[in-house]
């Protein structure tokens, strides 16, 4: 007697934009700042990126206990220049932000279904994300972006690599990850899903 319902955005409010790509690859990430989100992993792949020639630069959104310490680590690997930390923003701020990048990053430890991924691929964005929790339900590797290792930031910058330097490929996940949105994480039918559920559970109960 169970049953799955799946966490889910709002294909309305999250959109993509009809932005021509700039010339820097903007990368994005949303979420708490807090260990389990392995930022200091997403940043060494930044450093391997710019290494290797990519003019690129980092948006993180969010707030959190470990933000001095990310700082730090900014710092030691030399991407002032790089990494723009925002605090906390707005949904609305969010989603422009969202619409505005070439690629979500996930670099965490430990996740469910990451609402944050959700969101970005409903955007249109295609997803760099760590092979954690129930993050394969969402994200197929090589579909609507790639599923690396935990922990593993020579495969993360490998992936981000691909998309800085194949922006059709881009565009082809993030189109593919709008769609998977809409197919199964979308909010109408988790609400009418959530209603079957209470419908059923109260004629059990009669």
């Amino acid at each position: 007697k169970s049953r799955v319902i799946r966490p889910a955005v709002d294909p309305e409010e999250f959109q993509p934009a009809n932005h021509p790509r700039q010339k820097q690859f903007i990368i994005i990430t949303t979420g708490s700042i807090i260990w389990r989100k392995g930022y200091e992993y997403a940043l060494m792949a930044l450093r391997m990126l710019v290494d290797e020639g990519v003019d690129t630069v980092f948006h993180i959104i969010g707030e959190g206990q470990e933000r001095e310490r990310i700082m730090f680590t900014v710092e030691d690997l030399g991407l002032q220049d790089r990494v723009i930390l925002h605090g906390r923003c707005s949904p609305g701020e969010v989603c422009c932000q969202l619409q505005e990048a070439d690629v979500f990053l996930l670099s965490s430890f430990s996740e469910g279904i990451s609402n944050a991924t959700l969101e970005a691929m409903s955007c249109g964005l295609p997803v760099v994300t760590t092979d954690c929790g129930g993050m394969r339900e969402a994200v197929t590797d090589g579909v609507e972006g790639y599923v690396v290792p935990v922990r593993d930031p020579e495969a993360m910058a490998g992936m981000l690599s691909q998309l800085a330097r194949h922006a059709d490929l881009g565009r082809r996940m993030g189109m593919n990850a709008r769609k998977r949105v809409l197919k199964d994480f979308a909010l109408d039918d988790q609400v009418y899903q959530f209603i079957e559920l209470f419908t059923i559970t109260g004629m059990d109960d009669q």
